[in-house]
């Protein structure tokens, strides 16, 4: 008895310390990334004003909702210092199996009041605005420096320069919060120019309410037009997230996207209907540490390049956190 107790307690013992040498290891990691952009920020603050753009309280509120989910959305709007890295897969029935990894870093420069964030960042170029996987994607390395302009008439700007495959451009993004009854709505517009593929435009508009302390229910309108692209792009995504408790969390999305003159291999006349009927489902959950996520989304999608025909979509992601995001 005395014996199973001892070997009982070394194997809580050894659990103890290799979670402990985890956390460790962990916390050294993030505060060595912090670290060293902090020591960038230094080197790059004397070279640049002070400013100031501080969040909106509106804002505030949409940022904490969406934090456990961690989207596209509120990626764009943080200024926090960070490193992800994702690892994930993507099985279809239409198309063939995808593996990919990548990483996402953020490196605001607290010493000009975050008026400026450097950025590394794995970008797909999607005709969708969200975070769920597609038929057609291409994935950009991009790195450059954000720019946040001082809020103007409750205007706020954000303006990035960098370089995405070699390939230098410029973009500008506004946004401004209006509240209306229980909605808070936020319209979108970004204008983005590159050396490679020219101009292009796109307006998104959320509009988001609270249902209660744990859940959000959000209507997306997007559209897009491009150069040398036929037609423009458009979008409505009715989403609905919920944090069931600090470590899991399930969202669901309803999406209809189409383009004004869309065209492809089984129907080669322009068409300007919805060409894609999709639904998703998300589970998110924090595994073993804050700072591990796995999430897991299933789906159909029914588009008109397989002729309407069901497309069944399963994705599993597990994202590395380091820093203070």
């Amino acid at each position: 008895m005395i014996l199973a107790t001892t070997l009982l307690a070394d194997d809580n013992t050894t659990e103890q310390s290799f979670n402990g040498y985890i956390d460790d290891g962990h916390k050294k990691f993030s505060n060595y990334i912090v670290d060293l952009f902090s020591s960038v920020d230094s080197s790059i603050s004397r070279w640049v004003s002070d400013s100031d753009a501080n969040e909106t309280a509106e804002q505030k509120t949409i940022s904490s909702v969406d934090e456990f989910f961690k989207d596209e959305k509120f990626i764009e709007e943080l200024e926090k210092s960070f490193i992800r890295l994702r690892l994930g897969t993507t099985l279809q029935s239409k198309e063939s199996t995808d593996y990919n990894y990548k990483i996402r870093a953020q490196i605001p420069l607290s010493r000009t009041k975050k008026s400026f964030q450097l950025f590394i960042s794995d970008i797909e170029d999607n005709y969708f605005v969200s975070d769920v996987p597609t038929i057609s994607k291409e994935t950009n390395t991009q790195v450059g420096i954000n720019f946040f302009a001082p809020i103007y008439k409750d205007i706020k700007s954000k303006y990035s320069v960098g370089i995405s495959s070699l390939t230098p451009y410029a973009r500008a993004r506004y946004s401004k919060d209006f509240k209306a009854d229980k909605w808070l709505i936020q319209p979108t517009q970004q204008f983005k120019y590159s050396l490679e593929s020219d101009w292009s435009e796109e307006t998104d508009i959320y509009f988001n309410r609270a249902l209660d302390e744990n859940s959000i229910f959000r209507t997306t309108l997007h559209r897009k037009t491009q150069a040398h692209v036929a037609g423009f792009n458009y979008a409505v995504i009715f989403s609905h997230y919920m944090t069931l408790s600090s470590k899991k969390g399930l969202s669901f999305s309803q999406q209809f996207w189409g383009n004004s003159k869309y065209s492809c291999e089984v129907a080669p006349s322009p068409y300007n209907g919805i060409s894609d009927y999709s639904t998703y489902a998300s589970w998110r959950q924090h595994i073993f540490k804050r700072w591990i996520s796995l999430e897991l989304t299933s789906g159909v999608s029914f588009h008109r390049q397989y002729e309407y025909e069901p497309n069944y979509v399963l994705q599993f992601n597990v994202d590395f956190y380091f820093g203070r995001i």
